[in-house]
Formats: structure tokens, C-alpha cells, sequence
């Protein structure tokens, strides 16, 4: 097993907008770690989908219950984790492909754990009664590794 390193935990409350303490969070230590443009953008899009359905579903946006988020990495992958704690919905199930050039419409168009399985290189969802945890995965860059 690769030697694992916890650099930040993070817990916002289930309130929209929060998410995005997350992302800027994940996105600072990537840019230290190296990681920059699409593979950065494509892991900070991953974290805000995660922290969104967890507001939502896993929590179902109650203000007190929070959602924590750790980065750390390991040999080879700078890891997010995003825990919730089960409030509503513990068996996520990744939403329909997508048409791209006919995207779905509405508030909850069910994008965000196709969006997750589709950015970031290793991906996995974990459901049990006290709460989901998303796991997530990018390899870090090669100057990083050496």
C-alpha cells in the first residue's frame, strides 16, 4: 500500500454555495503539488460535483450537518475524500450518458457522478447507513514523483 499523507480536512456545513470553499481549497494544494490547466480544472470540477451531492443528497442541505472533504496524497495521486453523512440517499447511482450535442436540461439534469467517473483517474463511492464517502484520484504530475 502507497505511503499516505492527510494535508488538509476541511468540514463545510450542507449549505449550496460552501462547495466552493472546497474547490478553492483542493485547487491551492494541487498548484503546490504542480498539478495546473485541464487535469486541474477537471479535479476541481470532480470535488465541487461531490461536495454538491453530498449538500443535497447525502445531507439533504441541513445547515448543521457537515460535509467533510480531506486531500492527501500518496506515492503516485493527490486524493480527495468527501463524506457525508447519509441524511437521504446512500446508493448514488451514476446518471445517463450524455449527448453532447443535446445536453440534459433542468436543475437536476443527474450529471454529477458521471462528471466524477469521467474527470479524475481512479473513482470510488463507498455507501454505508452512516454516510457516503466519494473517494477520488488524480495522478500527480512527473516532476512531483521524482
Amino acid at each position: 500500500m502507497p505511503n499516505k499523507k492527510r494535508l488538509v480536512e476541511l468540514r463545510i456545513p450542507s449549505i449550496f454555495g460552501y462547495e466552493k470553499v472546497a474547490m478553492v481549497t483542493v485547487m491551492a494544494v494541487a498548484a503546490r503539488l504542480g498539478m495546473s490547466g485541464e487535469r486541474a480544472e477537471d479535479l476541481r470540477t470532480a470535488v465541487a460535483e461531490a461536495c454538491i451531492n453530498a449538500i443535497e443528497y447525502g445531507n439533504r442541505e441541513d445547515a448543521g450537518t457537515p460535509v467533510t472533504i480531506t486531500v492527501s496524497i500518496d506515492d503516485h495521486h493527490l486524493i480527495v475524500d468527501v463524506r457525508d453523512r447519509a441524511l437521504g440517499e446512500t446508493r448514488p447511482h451514476m446518471g445517463r450518458m450524455v449527448d453532447l450535442q443535446n445536453p440534459p436540461s433542468g436543475t437536476h439534469a443527474n450529471m454529477g457522478l458521471f462528471l466524477i467517473h469521467h474527470l479524475v483517474d481512479k473513482v470510488d463511492i463507498v455507501c454505508r447507513d452512516n454516510g457516503t464517502h466519494v473517494h477520488m484520484a488524480m495522478r500527480l504530475p512527473e516532476m512531483v514523483l521524482h
